[in-house]
Parts: C-alpha cells; sequence; structure tokens
C-alpha cells in the first residue's frame, strides 16, 4: 500500500492534501481491516517509529497485534548505539510478539546503481547482522531469509485460522448473488428489448390503474416472488469443545439471514442436556422462519437440509414442513449424537440448504381499515361523500330559518329601502347580495376536495410504479416513471383548478330552469300550511297564523328565507355534480 501523503500535486485529488490523505487512509483501511490480512509495516531504522503512520493504522485496526509485523529497514544506516532498544519499545508500545519483528539491510541507493549481485548484497546484510547479534540473541527476527520464512508460516496459520470463515462467507456471498441474479430475470439484450419491456410494464400498470378506477378486482390467487427461492446459511462455532461443555438445552447459537423480507434463523444446540450436572447430550439443529410484519402470509412450504463435516464423519438431516403462523422452529433435536459430538474438536461449520416449495398470502379483504390497500374508486368515491358532507356543514337546514339569518336578511333589506319599485317592495338584488355572501366559502371546501384527489392519484400511481418498477430491479426506470407521472397529476391538477374556477365563476349568475327550486319552494310553504303532521325542527316556529301576524316586510323576509334555502339547495347539488364530474374528467 502506498504511504500516507498529506502534500497534494495540482493533479493530485485537486491539489486537496487533505483529500487526498483521507482518500489514502480509506483505501489502507479497506485492505488492512480484513482479519485475513497481514499487517507488514516497512519503517526505517533513521525514523521514530512512535511518529509512524502506518504503525498508527496497525495499531488501529490491530489492537491485539496478531496481524501486525514490523520490517526495520536501512540498519547498516543507523550509526548510534541503540537502535536494539528501540526495536524494543515498539515491541512493547505495540503489544507484539517479537517474532513478528525483524531487521533487514536491502541495497543501497549505490549498490543499485552499481547493479550489485542480489547474492552479494544478502551476503553484505549476513555480515553487518552476525556483528548486531555477536553479543547473543536480540529477541527479534534478522535478515530477510527469516522474514520470508515467518511470513510463510504466518500465512499458513492465518490461512487454517480463517478457512472456514472465509468459505462459509464465500459460499453466503455466491447465494446472495444467484438469488439477486433470480430476482432480475433474464437479461435485457438490445435497444428493442428493453423498450418491449418497458412498454410490458407501463401497459400493465396502465391496465391495473384502470381496473382501480372501474372498480374491477381479479379473483386470482396472490403469488409472491419467494417461492422457487434457494438458499444456504451457514455458522460456525470456533471451539465447539468448549461450547459442548458450557452449553444447556436452553442455549443456543444462531445465524440469521434476510431473504426476501423473510428471516430465516439457523439454530443450533450444542449441548441439549437439562441440567449441568447430567451426562453430555446430543446437538440439535433447528431453522425458524419469521414472516413480514404486514400479516400477508399465510403459510410457507420448505424442504431443507442441515450439513456438517468432522474429520472423515458428516452429518445431515433432511426434511419437508409447513411454516404457518404463529411459527415454530423445525428441524432435529438428535442432528448429532452425544457420543459422536463428544469427540468433535476445534472449530465446526454448521450448514442448512433452504428451498422455498410454496408460498401462500392471505387474500386481502377488499373492505380493509389500510386506506392506501383499497381500490382507487373506493378512495375518490369516500372523497366524493367528504365533499358533498361538508357543503352540507357550510350551512345547515337550522342556519337559512333561524332568527340571525333573518336579521341578516332585515338588514340588507332596510339598507337598500325607497330604491326603485313599488312601495314595500324589496330589490331583486337583495337574494343576489346574500348568496354571493354564502359561496364566499365555496372555494375551499372545494380546493380541499382536489387536493384530496390529487394526493390519492399519486399515492396509488406510487405503489403501481413500485409494483410494475421495481425500484431494486429498476432504479433509474423507477425514478424516471415516478418523475414523469407526478409531472402528468401536476399538469391535470392546474387544468383542473382553471375548470372549478369556471364552475364557481358560473355560480355567481343566479339562474337555473330547473323545476327542483320551485317544487322545494313549493314543498317548504305545504308543510308551513299544514296543521295535522309535524313539521321539520327548522320550520317548528313558523306557520300560517304566525306568518298572518308579520308585517308585509316581515312576510316577505319569510319568502325570502324559503326561496333563498331553495336555491342553496339546487345550487349545492348541482355544484357538486359539475366538480365531482369535471374532477373525473380530467385526473
Amino acid at each position: 500500500l502506498p504511504g500516507i501523503t498529506r502534500v497534494a500535486l495540482n493533479d493530485q485529488a485537486g491539489g486537496d492534501g487533505r483529500k487526498l490523505e483521507k482518500m489514502i487512509l480509506d483505501m489502507c483501511k479497506k485492505y488492512m481491516a480484513p482479519e485475513q490480512s497481514i499487517l507488514l509495516n516497512v519503517v526505517s531504522a533513521m525514523v521514530d517509529f512512535s511518529t509512524s503512520a502506518s504503525l498508527q493504522l496497525s495499531r488501529e485496526l490491530d489492537p491485539t497485534g496478531d496481524r501486525t509485523m514490523i520490517c526495520v529497514t536501512k540498519v547498516d544506516q543507523h550509526k548510534e548505539d541503540g537502535l536494539s532498544d528501540k526495536i524494543h519499545s515498539a515491541i512493547d508500545m505495540m503489544k507484539l510478539d517479537p517474532e513478528h519483528v525483524f531487521a533487514v539491510r536491502n541495497r543501497s541507493q549505490q549498490e543499485n546503481n552499481d547493479q550489485v549481485p542480489l547474492n552479494e548484497v544478502r551476503d553484505l546484510e549476513k555480515r553487518m547482522l552476525d556483528k548486531i547479534s555477536q553479543d547473543g540473541d536480540v529477541g527479534y527476527g534478522l535478515g530477510v531469509g527469516s522474514l520470508s520464512k515467518q511470513l510463510v508460516k504466518i500465512q499458513y496459520e492465518q490461512i487454517v485460522r480463517t478457512l472456514p470463515r472465509t468459505r462459509a462467507a464465500i459460499r453466503e456471498q455466491i447465494e446472495e448473488l444467484k438469488s439477486r441474479m433470480d430476482e432480475l430475470g433474464e437479461p435485457v439484450g438490445d435497444a428493442r428489448a428493453c423498450r418491449s419491456k418497458v412498454m410490458h410494464c407501463i401497459e400493465s400498470s396502465i391496465s391495473e390503474l384502470q381496473d382501480e378506477v372501474l372498480g374491477r378486482t381479479s379473483s386470482a390467487p396472490v403469488s409472491d416472488g419467494m417461492t422457487g427461492a434457494s438458499f444456504e446459511i451457514a455458522l460456525t462455532i470456533e471451539d465447539f469443545e468448549a461450547e459442548r461443555k458450557k452449553s444447556l438445552k436452553t442455549i443456543k447459537i444462531m445465524s440469521i439471514r434476510d431473504v426476501g423480507g423473510y428471516e430465516f434463523t439457523l439454530m443450533i444446540h450444542p449441548n441439549r442436556k437439562k441440567k449441568a450436572e447430567d451426562a453430555n447430550a446430543s446437538v440439535g439443529a433447528f431453522l425458524r422462519v419469521e414472516f413480514p410484519k404486514d400479516n400477508s402470509v399465510a403459510s410457507m412450504a420448505l424442504s431443507y437440509e442441515f450439513t456438517v463435516s468432522s474429520g472423515e464423519k458428516y452429518f445431515s438431516h433432511k426434511d419437508e414442513q409447513e411454516f404457518v403462523e404463529p411459527i415454530d422452529n423445525w428441524g432435529s433435536s438428535d442432528f448429532i449424537s452425544a457420543a459422536d459430538a463428544d469427540n468433535i474438536k476445534g472449530s465446526i461449520t454448521f450448514q442448512v440448504n433452504v428451498f422455498v416449495e410454496k408460498l401462500v398470502l392471505k387474500k386481502q379483504e377488499k373492505n380493509t381499515d389500510d386506506y392506501q390497500s383499497i381500490m382507487l374508486c373506493a378512495q375518490l368515491n369516500k372523497l366524493q361523500d367528504d365533499f358533498v358532507s361538508s357543503l352540507d356543514k357550510l350551512y345547515s337546514n337550522h342556519y337559512f330559518f333561524s332568527s340571525n339569518f333573518r336579521k341578516k336578511l332585515q338588514h340588507e333589506v332596510s339598507a337598500c329601502r325607497g330604491g326603485v319599485g313599488l312601495p314595500g317592495a324589496v330589490g331583486p338584488h337583495v337574494p343576489v347580495n346574500i348568496l354571493k355572501s354564502l359561496r364566499q366559502k365555496l372555494p375551499i371546501v372545494v380546493a380541499v376536495y382536489r387536493d384530496g384527489v390529487k394526493k390519492a392519484v399519486l399515492q396509488k400511481v406510487d405503489k403501481l410504479v413500485d409494483r410494475h418498477f421495481e425500484s431494486k430491479l429498476f432504479p433509474k426506470l423507477n425514478v424516471l416513471i415516478i418523475i414523469s407521472c407526478k409531472s402528468l397529476v401536476a399538469q391535470q391538477a392546474s387544468i383542473l383548478v382553471k375548470q372549478h374556477g369556471f364552475i364557481l365563476e358560473w355560480e355567481e349568475s343566479v339562474c337555473s330552469s330547473n323545476h327542483y327550486f320551485m317544487d322545494t319552494v313549493q314543498s317548504i310553504r305545504s308543510i308551513i300550511a299544514d296543521t295535522k303532521n309535524d313539521r321539520p325542527s327548522y320550520l317548528k316556529h313558523l306557520s300560517e297564523a304566525s306568518i298572518k301576524l308579520m308585517s308585509n316586510e316581515d312576510q316577505r323576509i319569510v319568502d325570502m328565507q324559503i326561496e333563498i334555502f331553495a336555491y342553496w339547495k339546487l345550487m349545492k347539488k348541482r355544484l357538486a355534480d359539475y366538480m365531482i364530474m369535471s374532477t373525473h374528467s380530467v385526473m
């Protein structure tokens, strides 16, 4: 690895020394961190070891010093006494095994220039190092030859120690890659195939969205991509004999793997004895499956095989089970007998190979409480009902026949009394002005309905796009489609704002050829004239007798109350229909 550089040239990291240092440190850490790596620090005898950046990094990444070695070079150039003390201080500081530290002499620059043969250089090194060791054992290694032998020895020990875990990690990574390849499906070869795939996804999305709007639903069974999946879970126990000694039936060692949102756990009970004083018992191996928390899974049928090898012995257990909530543990309590387990020494790796035979999902109820999962047509219908209900709540029937509303009419009438018209007549603009004031809250109610529809459409589109353009498989296409859909919805929503504005503007002119207006007026008057049947609560205080006792102006105000109430009912129904139809048409 390169040395830690803190000063950057113009063409290095844009001339930024700190950035260059971080880049080199990150690269060094990447290769030094794995437990399989041996950290051989080459330091000059001429420098202070405590300031060496490589030694500081080794100390950080290998605090125990098991993987760290030091090679001290240029020992022939260290003229002062005390080199041996300097090396021993480094050994103590780094907590290193003295067998991991070496002093060597390599070719000098002049010897390189003179092309001195390597065997002569080694002879020069030997004669110089003999002088260092003439007083006895120095307590660390001397010479390139000794360093080479020690490197081979340490590398062998590292391989023996880490190989089982490395193999298990490689197998797990291969299985993950295979699973990822299965998810990705067949490769898409050329531009035409890409276009075909995209068009298929778009058409599927459109078809499902149309079904959502029109309320069509498929009765086909729900499927999932887990069926047919196969994978492996590995669990390495470094000192199996020690685990056997301290384990009871209740103690288990686990390895967990997440596959497609399902959590699979390999559980090993090294010793299934019940009490510490009991004789050693068998080894148990079990598989546990946890379903996603959305409660959508009914059952999962699996075939699986536990395997482990120790020396010449090979143990396996095959089975098929159907996992049903509440989830249980399946496997073998006597995977390895007590006698065989007592003969297993050192590290051992358990494996379970899993194949998903069948996954059964629960069929979602149509009337689910989850608002996002109900069909779009049902969401839009609820928004329509809420919109009509909001219009009704603006002004109740009681409001139009209340004393406060009558006072409002009286104030409006008195403000323009004496104008054009017969004596005592009320100008036709009075009810028009009153209706205009009543309409002031309508844009707010309409905007709430429109925004609710826009939000429901966007959420449903997001869900459909994620289903047909999976972000894991097509990340860029998924983003592109989402952006296009949002742009289209925003464009249509802006058109709808204008249309709703036109409709509200139309309602400013008070007119209608609908007989519903006069039907409502006649109905109210008939109820007031009826002395036999009960009246609605908002008309309890009105009767023919009470109206006859009123002045002409007050009688005219009662007529205006009835007419404004009738027109508001007509306008409210008409407005709701127009708003809902235009929203459906545009969105």
